[in-house]
């Protein structure tokens, strides 16, 4: 609420009255409240030792100066702003002015502005420091305390539970939405501070350790092939050079770099400055994990079939192998890498996944999109300090959404099971074949197309003696038809000139005649240089390769190799087209994403235009490719190509040495059993790995409820001036807490549920099994909690729940806890 106040009335030192104007309030449903809530005066009183800014806020306001303040903004109003931003992350504190002029009816002067985002700033430092005090009332206060114990689902691990392939499963991605405008010359900026208080920022001396760690011109491998996939990497700016990727100078930060967890928790955030998506910021979390988050990690990148070789030769690479650790693609981005990649980085492959696809990232920057408005000009404090509050409050909403999301998860995973299974073994019972052949068939798929493509060394060599001995002959043809009409230029009754005679004016002919001349003789000489230097190259080829007797086109090396160079032309022609097909599925996803601007809609169905035309022209060259093969190739037309589920047959067209059709792996049924096999199998393993996690966020619920009622009487017992915000903070968890415990119930009830229905306990903590809960139940906090999940099914029943859900939940409410 803006409040004027009168200078003259605001001595400091003498008991006086200010004169303060009023603004909006929460409760305007009447119309007289409205206009009582709106008054432009108000009355405080102030003793001879308080300042007038203590006396102000003692009355709810918060003055807009430190001395003599002349304008006031109650904490109400700056508390409403606080809500409305985190709900909507792009609300301006200008256009919040604006509204505060508004509702009094006043002309938006940029000092109300002003004078809001100043006493907004005060209010986030001191709800900053309450939240110090929480933390360290609540012994929350331990450093990386968040990335241990934010998500109980990854972090709340128990005594005797089973092991997982992986511990955990993270995913990082950089986006360049929040970008900051650098200063422009010399021009001072006005905000120097530097916000240190986020729990989530990773320092930039922290990233740039990391900085100098690739040799982006050194293309050696180690031990495996993690970065042999430059042909599924190519179209990812994020795979480019470090050199190449630079960012245009008129921005600081030029967006984030940021993991999360696959619940959705915020892990850590770099800022990226000056710069694209450098492999020191994935490095520097990678770092980061090795160092805090334990073995056995999943790692999902767009670019994680050639980011694990990165990693390998970084000085992270020995403990990366000694943690198992694991880079993988995303699911979704997966699809446009190569087949051969996909055989052996998609999250489908590999066991224990489970269902989770990794595309965390996506999801978050597409809500965290809408700070870019905000932050764009903002000081460098102020856009962090705006990024730090929304990933706050995003992972307060994972938190309060966990057990929705294992619920809907672990239903997902059982109509897997239950619908796909049987279609699995209907197909088996058509193809002879087990479960066994299938993973057989799958693993021969996978070694087939790690090795398709490749050239052998002999074969590379050979291609390029037979390519220089085309060039040499087609020079030697085009010097032949050079020196032809260099002779048949010459005069059948040539006479020699001399120089005064050629240059008189009697005879104009000869200029014309001698400047051709000139021409033929020099396209001669050049095409006679290039013919000796192509020479060069053959002898040397020739000396390497031990070649005797050059090869003539009639020899079967030549025949044999021309053949070997029309198939390496198709399987380019092939590449191509397919490359043109994923983008283009790519754009027509991207047409369909909300909150797409229109302007950008229409610039994307431009451009699918253009790239419908790009698939044409891709077509017709690989229609021609595949005629110059033999036996030819059928050709593809318009319509099948563009079907989506072709993609998978542009792999079965790869290999034009072995007819790989009689294949079991390559047959469609055959492929496409497998792939519902594999998908029954990753949902089976979400099934384990649900179960694990369920049991894990039931029991840290349980403790954590012993653990904050604990917490509030001690406070309340000593006084501790920290207790009204505590019970505010405890309260509030606790609601959300009783609303994970009623969905958690319900996934107990699940028909097919297969876990535990108990609590365990946390590994690593003291004391027997329950003894967290006994207390909890001692204390009164086992009636406490019956009554808000009482209270969470009543919301349900106002939300106008069926009665069948009614009736579910009525059940599960007279389930007896079982935390004692």
């Amino acid at each position: 609420m803006l409040r004027h106040a009168r200078p003259k009335t605001l001595q400091e030192g003498s008991p006086t009255l200010c004169s303060v104007q009023h603004a909006m309030h929460l409760k305007l449903n009447v119309p007289q409240q409205l206009r009582a809530r709106l008054a432009r005066t108000a009355t405080i009183q102030r003793d001879a030792a308080q300042t007038t800014v203590i006396a102000m806020a003692q009355q709810g306001y918060l003055a807009a100066s430190p001395i003599s303040p002349s304008l006031a903004i109650t904490f109400n109003t700056l508390e409403h702003f606080r809500l409305l931003r985190l709900r909507k992350p792009s609300f301006s504190i200008e256009a919040f002015a604006k509204v505060l002029c508004d509702s009094y009816a006043l002309p938006y002067r940029r000092r109300y502005r002003t004078a809001l985002s100043d006493c907004f700033d005060v209010y986030l430092a001191i709800l900053r420091n309450i939240d110090k005090r929480l933390k360290v009332a609540l012994k929350r206060d331990s450093p990386e305390w968040c990335v241990h114990n934010a998500c109980p689902a990854c972090c709340y691990k128990l005594d005797g539970e089973q092991p997982l392939t992986f511990a955990r499963m993270l995913a990082l991605d950089g986006n360049n939405s929040l970008k900051r405008v650098a200063k422009f010359g010399d021009r001072n900026m006005a905000d120097l501070r530097e916000f240190t208080e986020s729990d989530y920022f990773l320092s930039v001396d922290y990233v740039d350790r990391y900085k100098d760690e690739i040799n982006t011109d050194d293309s050696d491998s180690d031990d495996d092939n993690d970065d042999d996939f430059g042909e599924c990497t190519k179209h990812w700016k994020s795979a480019a050079r470090d050199e190449d990727k630079k960012m245009w100078g008129i921005f600081d930060e030029s967006g984030i770099f940021a993991s999360a967890c696959r619940h959705g928790f915020i892990l850590w955030i770099t800022d990226m400055i000056r710069s694209g998506e450098l492999a020191k910021y994935p490095l520097a979390i990678v770092a980061k994990a090795l160092d805090v988050l334990g073995p056995k990690l999943l790692i999902g990148y767009d670019i994680g079939c050639s980011f694990g070789g990165t990693i390998k030769r970084s000085s992270l690479g020995p403990e990366f192998r000694r943690l198992e650790y694991r880079a993988c693609v995303n699911a979704f981005h997966g699809y446009s890498h190569s087949h051969r990649c996909q055989t052996q980085h998609h999250p489908s492959v590999i066991e224990g996944t489970g269902l989770e696809d990794l595309e965390t990232m996506e999801r978050i920057f597409s809500a965290s999109n809408q700070l870019a408005s905000i932050t764009r000009y903002a000081s460098r404090f102020h856009r962090r300090v705006i990024i730090d509050m929304f990933f706050k409050q995003w992972d307060e909403d994972k938190y309060a959404n966990l057990a929705t999301m294992l619920l809907n998860n672990y239903r997902q995973a059982l109509k897997t099971v239950d619908e796909e299974s049987a279609a699995v073994n209907e197909a088996l019972k058509v193809l002879q074949c087990t479960n066994d052949d299938l993973a057989r068939w799958q693993t021969k798929e996978a070694a087939y197309f790690a090795t398709v493509g490749t050239e052998d060394p002999a074969n590379a060599a050979a291609v390029e003696y037979v390519t220089l001995l085309r060039e040499l002959r087609n020079i030697e043809t085009q010097l032949t038809s050079s020196m032809s009409s260099f002779m048949t230029s010459i005069p059948a009754d040539f006479t020699f000139a001399s120089p005064a005679t050629s240059q008189s004016t009697s005879n104009p002919i000869y200029y014309t005649e001698a400047a051709q001349t000139r021409r033929t003789e020099t396209k001669r000489r050049l095409l006679r240089e290039k013919w000796e230097h192509v020479l060069r190259d053959v002898i040397e080829v020739e000396v390497r390769m031990g070649i005797d007797t050059r090869w003539r086109p009639e020899m079967p090396e030549y025949v044999a190799t021309m053949k070997y160079i029309t198939e390496r032309d198709y399987q380019v022609a092939l590449e191509k087209l397919h490359g043109l097909v994923v983008q283009r599925l790519f754009e027509l996803h991207t047409m369909n994403i909300s909150q797409t601007a229109y302007k950008v809609r229409t610039y994307i169905a431009k451009n699918l235009q253009r790239r419908s035309k790009a698939i044409r022209s891709a077509i017709s060259r690989y229609n021609n490719a595949a005629q110059a093969l033999n036996p030819p190739r059928p050709a593809l037309d318009w319509a099948k190509v563009t079907h989506y589920t072709f993609l998978d047959e542009f792999e079965l067209l790869r290999d034009t040495r072995n007819d790989i059709r009689a294949k079991p792996w390559a047959q469609p049924l055959a492929r496409e059993t497998m792939k519902k096999a594999r998908r029954v199998a990753r949902a089976r393993e979400e099934i384990v790995r649900c179960n694990i996690e369920v049991r894990r966020l039931h029991t840290h619920i349980v403790d954590e409820n012993a653990a904050l009622q604990q917490v509030m009487s001690e406070a309340r017992s000593n006084g501790d001036a920290i207790s009204g915000p505590l019970e505010v903070f405890c309260t509030r968890r606790k609601r959300v807490n009783a609303r994970l415990l009623a969905v958690i119930y319900q996934i107990h009830e699940l028909t097919g549920y297969s876990g535990t229905k108990d609590t365990g306990r946390r590994y690593g903590a003291s004391g027997p099994p329950g003894s967290e809960a006994s207390n909890t139940e001692a204390s009164g906090g086992y009636l406490d909690m019956q009554n808000e999940i009482g209270e969470v099914i009543q919301g349900e029943e106002d939300d106008a729940m069926d009665d069948a859900e009614m009736a579910e939940m009525a059940k599960l409410v007279n389930f007896k806890m079982n935390i004692s």
